[in-house]
């Protein structure tokens, strides 16, 4: 008579021996399946392969650089003034030296208008006019100080720029006709909008743009920048802030 030790050890091993053979019978039927059907179609079946999943993207978390950022030549010069790709920079962020002044609008403004101003009238825009050129540092400076007495400093900085801050100051910028957002639709102010460029100039501070260049839509705010590259900036639609990737604030 078996003892309950020696029965379970029985018990256990035929059902191991049950298990051992039912999965080799499982192989046996696997091995058979897959042998007649790779005779069957002629060609060894090929091993099972993973699919490869997609790698997902990161989300951006920030403002993708300028495409334009190898133009950069950035050469802050004796003079004190920020250039990038040749250009004078000035803005919130950037500032003017206090000394630095041409003393007047740069020969090559005065002849850009002209040519400017000449062809405008050829097509019936006969009223293209400079109302304010250079403004010097001293003079930006009284500018302001009675903008911020009349409206408040904060009404101000939207639409004046601090000395030192003044485009103005560079000899490179110029103000035309009138001093109002209305100058945007009129016919004067619609063709500056699509004919600047081939002159040399952009609207510096275009409408829906303050976010980049700190100020509110100026319609009548010229900025000469030469023809090749005022041309490929209005094309882009970029401001120079969102060409170059700069920042604009006090």
């Amino acid at each position: 008579m078996s003892t309950p030790r020696l029965d379970r050890r029985l018990l256990s091993a035929i059902t191991i021996g049950t298990v051992a053979v039912a999965l080799g019978v499982a192989a046996t039927v696997g091995e058979t399946r897959l042998t007649s059907h790779s005779h069957a179609a002629g060609t060894p079946t090929p091993a099972p392969t993973v699919p490869d999943l997609p790698v997902p993207t990161p989300a951006l978390t920030t403002t993708p650089p300028s495409p334009f950022l190898d133009r950069q030549v950035v050469v802050t010069g004796p003079d004190g003034v920020l250039r990038i790709g040749g250009h004078v920079i000035v803005n919130k962020t950037y500032a003017l030296p206090e000394a630095f002044g041409p003393g007047g609008l740069a020969p090559e403004v005065d002849q850009a208008f002209a040519a400017m101003q000449a062809d405008a009238a050829s097509t019936g825009v006969v009223d293209l006019r400079i109302i304010s050129g250079y403004r010097s540092f001293a003079r930006q400076s009284q500018n302001y100080a009675q903008r911020v007495a009349s409206v408040g400093q904060e009404v101000a900085d939207r639409g004046m720029a601090r000395p030192g801050h003044s485009e103005h100051q560079t000899g490179l910028a110029i103000d035309v006709n009138q001093l109002s957002t209305s100058f945007g639709q009129t016919e004067a102010g619609r063709w500056i909008a699509a004919n600047a460029h081939r002159f040399g100039f952009i609207v510096r501070y275009p409408d829906g743009k303050e976010a980049a260049t700190g100020f509110k839509y100026e319609p009548w705010h010229l900025r000469y920048l030469g023809v090749e590259f005022a041309t490929e900036l209005t094309a882009s639609g970029l401001t120079i802030e969102e060409y170059y990737g700069l920042t604009s604030a006090y």
